[in-house]
């Protein structure tokens, strides 16, 4: 096992290694500069009563005047510029040499009066804590880093070295026993990123390019390679600590290869102003550093750039407001699944989010050198539930009447200037008109889903016709409690068992029942507590001689007499009253 010689060790590197070896076991600490300190904090760890704070001192022998000097100034620092700002519970001088007594009691004097603890963390500590993590020595003071390289060759290498001929099954498990133990020992050399090794069945072009960054862990690197025609190697770098990305960087210089005026230099530039993403743009990679799980040969790619979510972000709730003419509050819409970006050259500020249904999604562009800039996109409603979407279908109905938007914190201050309809393509385009089509539809939607236990959900519209919707608007409305006056040319009824046939005058009133059953997209949804109404005013038989003749089981003709006037309703099951 490598072991540090303190002495002998660059200072720079005996600083950069200390700070590593506190960061590792405080892993929420982070370092607010690589080298010298800040306010004279050099790592910092959080605790509910407080903050811990590190110097770290590269001294490895026994203290001169000057360093003494350099430590009372370190304090000094602190003192005047982090303890008047920031909650403190202590702060620990850090160094590779044991302190004596003498130089114990030095510290405890020129520290003293501020309220919190100090202490000095030395040699001793320092050789504990490096033995119990060999591979951040070796990785300084050894070849940490060639050995991480040689094993990652060998996981990159996938399925070499496994049994040849062998049973499909056998082969698999061959595949993932190696997968494992490599992975494993990865583990214990790198001591930066945890790996994550997998083999799933599979195309690496079929699966979602973003899906195994989506987790509750940060990932810092996801590595995917085509196995075989049904297999690939799916691994995740997971960072050890808040600073891992700090202390072994992961970087890639990319040139970006767009057409001028072309919708691609326009998200590039929206990227650069706002940090937007942007999605497969030609370039080249010309430079990579880091773990040697990156690929490390420049060449041609299609990249794409995004932002993650953010699960322990602290930024409050933010809602979508709509605004009537006088300012007032129309409609909100809670804003969820929140993404924020910062420009790379610039202060612009990109943000994104969805209204809870999913339907809207809302893309804003902040801080930027004009105005602050809208995009609004509705994605299909098909297998949505009614009541979900109609809210935010809704607001997009009511755009062309209102005065603007506005992105806000929930039931708190505005976020952006007032977003202008009439600023953008919005009112020019068939979405307002469409939703507001949409609206009738799926308020006639939750209309039958009051009338019954089986689940409504939005067809594909494409799949039912317009006469269709035109039944299911009317039904809405006679459940609403409407009346609805037609004419009708003939009606057919059977005569039952125990019926009496229609009187033998020339005109009389018919009340027929039916059960309401709702054809959507082949889906049958049966309405079990209500039944239409059918009043037909004025009905005369077709055939006067085919009534007289009719028995139980025949079907009877009837036709208007002096009102071809019928009207109809819903009532409850059993309501026959008229």
């Amino acid at each position: 096992m490598t072991t540090v010689n303190w002495e002998r060790e660059p200072g720079e590197k005996v600083e950069e290694f200390v700070a590593a070896l506190l960061l590792l076991k405080h892993p929420h600490g982070n370092r607010p500069t690589p080298s010298r300190g800040d306010r004279g904090v050099d790592v910092r760890v959080w605790n509910p009563d407080g903050y811990d704070i590190y110097q770290v001192k590269r001294y490895s022998r026994a203290l001169t005047a000057k360093q003494k000097t350099s430590i009372e100034a370190s304090w000094d620092t602190f003192v005047a510029q982090t303890l008047p700002v920031l909650p403190v519970r202590s702060w620990t001088l850090v160094t590779p040499w044991e302190p004596s007594n003498d130089r114990l009691d030095w510290l405890e004097q020129f520290t003293a009066g501020h309220g919190i603890r100090t202490g000095w963390m030395g040699g001793n500590t320092l050789d504990g804590m490096a033995a119990n993590n060999p591979a951040l020595v070796d990785y300084y003071f050894g070849d940490g880093g060639q050995r991480l390289h040689r094993l990652m060759a060998d996981v990159l290498q996938g399925g070499r070295d496994v049994p040849h001929g062998a049973p499909a099954e056998d082969l698999l498990q061959a595949v993932i026993t190696r997968q494992r133990s490599l992975a494993a020992t990865l583990n214990e050399v790198d001591p930066f990123y945890r790996y994550e090794v997998q083999i799933r069945s599979g195309r690496t072009n079929e699966q979602a390019w973003d899906g195994d960054l989506h987790t509750p862990i940060p990932v810092a690197w996801v590595h995917y390679r085509q196995l075989d025609e049904e297999s690939y190697l799916l691994m995740r770098l997971l960072p050890r600590c808040a600073e891992s990305l700090r202390l072994r960087p992961i970087t890639t210089s990319v040139q970006l290869e767009v057409p001028i005026g072309s919708p691609e230099q326009q998200a590039i530039e929206d990227w650069l102003r706002y940090g937007a993403p942007f999605h497969d743009v030609p370039g080249t990679v010309t430079s990579v550093t880091g773990p040697p799980s990156l690929p490390t040969s420049p060449g041609p790619g299609r990249f794409s750039f995004m932002v993650t979510t953010e699960p322990d972000s602290d930024r409050p709730d933010l809602e979508i407001r709509l605004l009537t003419a006088d300012d007032t509050v129309a409609h909100t819409l809670d804003l969820v699944d929140v993404r924020t970006s910062q420009g790379v050259d610039g202060p612009g500020v990109w943000l994104s989010g969805t209204d809870r249904s999913g339907v809207l999604k809302f893309r804003f562009l902040l801080n930027g050198p004009g105005r602050d800039q809208m995009r609004m996109t509705m994605s299909s409603l098909t297998g949505e539930t009614p009541a979900d979407v109609l809210p935010a279908v809704q607001m997009v109905a009511d755009l062309p009447s209102a005065t603007g938007l506005i992105l806000a914190v929930r039931g708190g201050r505005p976020l952006t200037s007032i977003w202008r309809p009439e600023e953008s393509e919005v009112r020019a385009s068939p979405l307002p008109d469409m939703a507001r089509w949409t609206v009738t539809f799926l308020q006639a939607l939750l209309a039958v889903q009051a009338h019954t236990f089986q689940r409504v959900t939005i067809p594909d519209l494409e799949e039912i016709t317009p006469e269709q919707i035109g039944e299911l608007i009317r039904l809405a409305r006679l459940l609403r409690g409407e009346e609805i006056r037609t004419t009708w040319t003939q009606i057919t009824m059977t005569r039952g068992a125990s019926s009496h046939p229609p009187p033998a005058v020339q005109e009389f009133g018919v009340l027929a029942t039916h059960q309401i059953q709702v054809n959507l997209a082949d889906r049958q949804i049966l309405l079990d507590d209500v039944q239409r109404r059918v009043l037909y005013h004025s009905a005369r038989p077709a055939n006067p001689h085919e009534l007289a003749l009719a028995q139980p089981g025949d079907t009877i003709r009837l036709v208007p007499a002096s009102s071809a006037e019928a009207t109809i309703a819903v009532v409850p099951k059993g309501d026959l009253d008229g």
